[in-house]
C-alpha cells in the first residue's frame, strides 16, 4: 500500500507541475490578449489575436480539472467541515467516509459523462484553433479519474497512519 501511495504522490507531483505550466499558458495568453486589444490599439495598431482567448479557456479547463484531482489527495477541496469536525469521532468519521463514498460515485459519473462528451467532441472543431474539441473534453474524465484515485489514496493514507479522516486537510503538505 505504501508503494501505491508513493506512486500516487509522484503522479500528483507531475500533475502539479503540469498545472503550473497551464497557469503560465493562461497568464501569457490573457496578457497577450490584453496587450493586443488595448495597448496596441491605443497605439494605433489594429490587429487581433482571437486564438489567445480560446487557448486560455482550454488551458483553464484542463488546469481546473487536474488541480481538483490533486486537491482531493489531501482533502483540500471546498467542503463544509465544521459540522463533521464538531461531531464525536464515532459519528463524524462514518459521516466523513460516507461523504467520500458519495464523492467517488459522483466522480465516477463525471468519468462516464465526460467520455460521452469526448465522443461528441470528435465531431466538433474549435472555431479559432481548429482542433477537435475532444482534446478539451478529455479534461473531465481524466480529472475525475484522478479524483477517484486520490480519494482512495486519501482513505488508505489516513487508515495506514491512524489519523482521523475528519482532520486530513490539517495534515496537507505545503506546496
Amino acid at each position: 500500500m505504501h508503494s501505491f501511495l508513493s506512486a500516487i504522490d509522484k503522479l500528483n507531483a507531475g500533475v502539479t507541475i503540469l498545472v503550473g505550466m497551464l497557469l503560465m499558458v493562461v497568464t501569457l495568453s490573457v496578457f497577450g490578449q490584453v496587450t493586443v486589444r488595448f495597448v496596441l490599439t491605443a497605439g494605433g495598431i489594429n490587429i487581433s489575436a482571437p486564438w489567445t482567448e480560446e487557448l486560455a479557456r482550454y488551458a483553464l479547463i484542463w488546469m481546473v480539472f487536474l488541480g481538483a484531482g490533486v486537491g482531493v489527495r489531501h482533502a483540500q477541496m471546498i467542503a463544509l467541515e465544521f459540522g463533521v469536525r464538531k461531531l464525536p469521532a464515532r459519528i463524524g468519521i462514518p459521516v466523513r467516509n460516507l461523504s467520500i463514498v458519495l464523492c467517488v460515485a459522483f466522480f465516477a459519473m463525471m468519468v462516464w459523462v465526460g467520455i460521452s462528451f469526448v465522443d461528441l467532441g470528435r465531431s466538433e472543431t474549435s472555431p479559432v484553433l481548429g482542433i477537435t474539441k475532444d482534446y478539451v473534453y478529455w479534461a473531465m474524465p481524466v480529472g475525475a479519474g484522478l479524483m477517484i484515485i486520490n480519494s482512495v489514496a486519501l482513505v488508505i493514507d489516513t487508515v495506514l497512519s491512524g489519523r482521523d479522516i475528519r482532520f486530513a486537510a490539517d495534515d496537507a503538505p505545503e506546496v
